[in-house]
């Protein structure tokens, strides 16, 4: 049985590291969301073995859902529990997410049961390793691991994400920067308000007499747009695209803040399935991530 040590960093090695040319997060896990019925057989989904020989396993049976690791030949590597998520497993290492608790664990050091899980004090929040960096946080302040899990850069954050492209944004005392792996700043953001969209842009808001007027800004700073957008945008990574409003009309941009589709509908929805509902002269029907338009 692995005996977890109980403090905070565990000094754990990591075999495989995520690269770092996507985007902020990680994706959640399918947790079969469709109702089932008590009387109804068990469900078992295993993801495809990884480099390592490892799986997440999810099972839903009789209205619970669990999720486990499970190796290449079927033996349980870490119990499947309703006490936790898989929330990413790179290599032999696990992101557990078990309540309000967020921890790194190795599975390559014997088998983990949900009473490991449950003995280990953990994060208030982490996001797997992008770009060599772990994202974390504790007590509402940001901050990065290395593979030890060692804190690196002397700063801790009010914000901050995951690297992507060896950039990341965080903010400090208030204000806005960009920064590399180094903890170096690439630029500073003097705007109101930053927040991340595709991997390769971030969208900067001013405020002024009450309006906000946004536009793109790229992995140096760079400005790729300019503020002439209202109201929220929104960012969909499974089509790439990005929805902006100017005034009462709508279009959509790429991962690069480039116009793909003109801002032109009085009614745009967010792409479903690959799809948009969009409203032109009065007109509904529905386009395709290129604006084309498609059957429903």
């Amino acid at each position: 049985m692995f005996s977890f040590t109980k403090k905070l960093l565990l000094p754990l090695l990591l075999a495989t590291l995520l690269g770092c040319d996507t985007g902020p997060g990680s994706q959640p896990a399918n947790n079969f969301n469709s109702p089932m019925q008590p009387s109804e057989p068990k469900e078992v989904k295993v993801d495809p073995i990884n480099e390592s020989g490892l799986a997440i396993i999810r099972v839903r049976e009789n209205g619970v859902y669990q999720e486990g690791v499970v190796d290449s030949k079927g033996n349980v590597v870490l119990q499947v529990s309703s006490n936790y998520l898989v929330k990413d497993l790179t290599g032999s290492l696990a992101l557990i997410n078990s309540g309000r608790k967020f921890l790194f664990v190795p599975l390559d050091q014997g088998s983990i049961t949900a009473e490991d899980i449950e003995s280990v004090n953990g994060f208030q929040y982490a996001q797997p390793f992008q770009c060599g960096l772990a994202l974390a946080c504790v007590s509402d302040s940001w901050f990065y691991l290395d593979t030890e899990f060692e804190k690196v850069f002397s700063s801790e954050f009010q914000f901050a994400e995951s690297f992507h492209h060896d950039r990341a944004l965080v903010k400090e005392n208030d204000r806005y920067r960009i920064i590399n792996t180094d903890g170096e700043t690439v630029v500073e953001l003097n705007y109101d308000q930053v927040s991340s969209q595709s991997p390769r842009c971030w969208q900067v808001t001013n405020v002024e007499n009450g309006k906000y007027r946004s536009g793109f800004v790229g992995l140096n700073g760079e400005m790729l747009t300019e503020l002439m957008y209202d109201g929220p945008v929104y960012y969909q990574p499974e089509v790439q695209r990005i929805r902006v409003t100017v005034g009462k009309l709508h279009g959509f941009l790429d991962d690069d803040a480039k116009t793909v589709i003109p801002v032109k509908y009085e009614y745009a929805e967010i792409f479903d399935r690959g799809i948009a509902r969009v409203m032109l002269d009065g007109r509904t029907f529905f386009i395709d991530p290129d604006g084309n338009e498609v059957s429903e």
